[in-house]
């Protein structure tokens, strides 16, 4: 099937300022996305979807595709889905279209070339229309309370919270990093899941989704600490 992985680098941002092509350990955060993805050998293209010149300069320079965003998908409220079918509109209307995509976020990263193949081959493997990364909750999420106006609380799921955990449903959350969909599938949904989606878990310290500078440091530090492992 023919492959095509989609970076999403816009340059704005308020909670991080920049984050997309802020230096992570010696290069712009995006840098990593698009060398995993060619790491990984899959892809027939790789192609960074921006609005910002900068970020349009460094992936030029590293040899990188480059989708020129509208204005109006590069705002706070633009979800990413509309980008990605803009993306995939794009090449259609050239006569070009792909099988399969692959959203790769730009600010994950700490995850590697082999989870974007892994993710891959179980997609395949279990015949599925889409595939997300996934990892553990940081906390349990049966001991959430309810936070109420007047500053009271009250546990969320009681019975849950009471239950061992081995007798508790296992559940894992989307760690914003790898989005696998089926071409056809996703341009008639508009989403990155469905009812036949699989879920590729990453362990917690290659989940970090950066989007605050608590997040940009934990990255820091767990790609200093675990990068062998």
């Amino acid at each position: 099937m023919s492959c095509i992985a989609i970076i999403p680098a816009r340059g704005g941002s308020k909670r991080l300022p920049r984050k997309n092509i802020l230096e992570f350990n010696g290069k712009p955060m995006f840098h990593y996305s698009v060398e995993a993805a060619e790491k990984s050998g899959i892809f027939d293209r790789i192609v960074v979807s921006t609005e910002d010149p900068e970020i349009i300069e460094s992936a030029a320079g590293m040899g990188c595709e480059v989708h020129r965003r509208s204005p109006h998908l590069a705002t706070d409220t633009a979800r990413v889905v509309h980008v990605l079918k803009d993306v995939l509109a794009q090449y259609l209307k050239d006569g070009v279209a792909y099988d399969t995509f692959c959203c790769l976020y730009a600010t994950s990263p700490l995850r590697t070339s082999r989870d974007i193949t892994g993710s891959w081959d179980l997609m395949r493997e279990k015949k599925a229309d889409y595939c997300m990364s996934m990892t553990e909750f940081e906390m349990d999420p049966f001991f959430a309370f309810n936070a109420y106006e007047n500053g009271f609380i009250e546990r969320r799921w009681k019975e849950m919270a009471d239950t061992p955990p081995d007798k508790r449903p296992a559940l894992l959350v989307d760690n914003g990093s790898i989005y696998w969909a089926k071409t056809a599938m996703f341009m008639e949904s508009g989403e990155l899941h469905g009812q036949n989606t699989v879920g590729y878990e990453m362990p917690r310290w290659r989940s970090v989704d950066i989007d605050t500078l608590t997040d940009f440091k934990m990255a820091e530090f767990f790609s200093k600490e675990f990068s062998d492992a």
